[in-house]
């Protein structure tokens, strides 16, 4: 390889890495940085994973969901919005997420059996609704630890 080419390709890693940093900083709550897992920043371990997906042993797992999630992380406002109250199209889709407060689920009447705390972890984790129907592919599945499930039900309290 000529040395001229050598000095293209290095001078284009130089670029597609600043290039990378940049993005870096235009987007501070990405996963891993420390704005999102700053215990100053929420109130609660279960808000911090609402709107980040990052749980007391750092981001929570997932399988499925949208594939931005994967990629930029996030947690549940992404699609159910700050107030749990849903009705965002999700991105890269043309589903609506549902509301997803405590409240909403636990009095949603088109539900038989109806949501209870056991079933919305069970959704969280294994995509399954109440009936045990499989909830659409762009909500994840959720590797989330007892302790951050019951973090995160306390948290869907509060959006009431």
């Amino acid at each position: 390889m000529k040395k001229t080419s050598l000095f293209v390709l290095g001078l284009a890693a130089i670029v597609i890495g600043i290039i990378g940093l940049a993005f870096l900083e235009m987007f501070p709550a990405s996963i891993g940085s420390t704005s999102i897992t700053s215990s100053d920043t929420f109130s609660s371990v279960g808000e911090r994973i609402y709107f980040t997906g990052v749980g007391n042993d750092g981001p929570i797992p997932l399988r499925g969901g949208p594939p931005w999630l994967g990629m930029r992380g996030g947690g549940c406002a992404a699609c159910h919005g700050s107030d749990g109250q849903g009705g965002l199209t999700i991105m890269m889709s043309n589903k609506v997420a549902p509301a997803i407060s405590f409240k909403a689920l636990i009095e949603e009447e088109e539900e038989d059996p109806p949501w209870n705390e056991k079933l919305i972890k069970r959704a969280i984790t294994d995509g399954i609704d109440p009936a045990g129907k499989p909830l659409d592919s762009t909500m994840p599945r959720w590797g989330m630890s007892d302790e951050d499930l019951n973090e995160i039900i306390k948290f869907l309290k509060t959006l009431d």
